[in-house]
């Protein structure tokens, strides 16, 4: 009796065979690529939380969406603010940007002109626009989108979601509360450090060390973390992944003065 792939049109690269990726791939696929970090999230939270719940949550979209296809995760990235932490792992900024770089310039060798990038770390964020802005001069017709900030986003977008803080902080309250929605067995709540809010000006940024913002690994106020919260951020961040990938797969990937030719 002959098996039938469970994989179909959408999937993760790192489970396929060559002849999936052949008959999958083409021009119009949108490569997602996950950065995040290993790092000190506090007492309660796993080191990988900055990649595991972007994968987990890409793995939801990818079964509502067609011609996308994810790629292995970049577990590191720029973690040097946390290296006061025990067990930080940290690549230097213009690595990042390599890793970034040489990534996109193989999707581009592979003939892909769509490129999503899902990132869950706050230090990766100015590598990923230098990386991708070197990408789109040298490739102008490749387009390079950026989630940059997911724990911004659902804050600003559920403003009513979350008690302290707009859910804000490292291994804060929404943080944690993705994370019990998507690997529960990863949390130990028992463990969840009082609630911690940095005084920081709010017009002119400051570039600090985590030591100097906090004594537990953690920001915010995770003891406020709950699955409910946890499955709505899941919600909300779904449903903006792909109204964003919806339209801009209805428009070609065109955007900007180019939308109208």
């Amino acid at each position: 009796m002959k098996v039938e792939s469970k994989i179909g049109k959408n999937g993760e690269l790192a489970t396929m065979n060559a002849l999936q990726v052949k008959n999958c791939i083409n021009r119009s696929t949108t490569a997602i690529i996950v950065i995040g970090a290993c790092e000190n999230h506090g007492d309660h939270m796993p080191f990988g939380a900055d990649f595991i719940f972007p994968t987990e949550l890409l793995r939801r979209i990818a079964l509502k969406l067609k011609n996308v296809i994810i790629l292995p995760c970049i577990p590191y990235g720029l973690s040097s603010h946390h290296s006061d932490y025990q067990m930080t792992i940290s690549l230097q900024s213009g690595t990042v940007v390599k890793v970034i770089q040489d990534i996109c310039r193989s999707l581009i060798k592979n003939g892909m002109q769509r490129i999503l990038i899902i990132n869950g770390h706050d230090g990766n964020i100015a590598p990923i626009e230098i990386a991708s802005r070197h990408v789109k001069s040298r490739y102008p017709t490749v387009v390079i989108a950026c989630l940059e900030a997911w724990w911004e986003l659902v804050g600003q977008s559920r403003h009513n979601l979350f008690d302290v803080w707009d859910g804000l902080g490292h291994g804060g309250e929404a943080e944690t509360s993705a994370m019990l929605a998507v690997r529960p067995d990863l949390v130990q709540m028992s463990n969840a450090p009082k609630v911690v809010i940095p005084k920081l000006p709010t017009r002119v940024r400051i570039y600090w060390k985590f030591n100097e913002l906090s004594n537990t690994g953690t920001t915010g106020a995770p003891r406020k973390a709950t699955v409910k919260k946890g499955n709505e951020i899941v919600k909300t961040l779904e449903a903006i992944l792909i109204s964003f990938l919806n339209d801009m797969n209805k428009n070609k990937w065109k955007y900007g003065i180019s939308h109208n030719h």
